[in-house]
């Protein structure tokens, strides 16, 4: 009985910190679609920043920077098709669009020129993470089932 005791205690005793059974039921209690939906809302932003700011990649040596568009447009368009499960259509026509409208921002920046190509790459990304994301459908759902249920 004293472990139990002991246990009671440290649960309210702020300079011990949580008990490993508070931080399991915490960890249960996560909602899993907020997150994602945080997530997805993180890679639209990470994306408009980084397609807006003077390049990260040497972009006289090849066409690396189309793998990263086609990369990260299949990412973010599988990402947030695991939200949008009905219509997916809308989704991809809309991170097309995204894509477009940061290609002509571009054009407004000192740094940065539209390309066509990149636009393209873009598209083909989408079109591959939603091909990803039929193959995989309800990801945030099943990574939750996998954890221990609520109480």
């Amino acid at each position: 009985m004293a472990v139990a005791a002991d246990d009671r205690r440290r649960r309210h005793h702020a300079a011990l910190g949580p008990a490993p059974a508070m931080i399991g039921r915490a960890w249960r209690q996560i909602d899993w679609l907020r997150l994602w939906r945080i997530g997805g809302w993180l890679g639209i932003v990470v994306t408009l920043v980084v397609s807006l700011t003077p390049p990260l990649l040497d972009e006289n040596g090849g066409h690396t920077d189309k793998i990263v568009h086609l990369c990260g447009y299949a990412v973010l368009t599988f990402w947030w098709a695991q939200l949008v499960t009905e219509r997916r259509w809308r989704l991809a026509a809309a991170v097309v669009l995204f894509g477009v409208m940061i290609e002509l921002l571009q054009g407004l920046t000192p740094a940065r020129q539209p390309d066509v190509l990149d636009a393209l790459a873009n598209s083909g990304g989408v079109l591959l993470g939603w091909l990803f994301a039929r193959f995989l459908p309800n990801l945030p759902e099943r990574l939750a089932a996998l954890l221990p249920q609520r109480r």
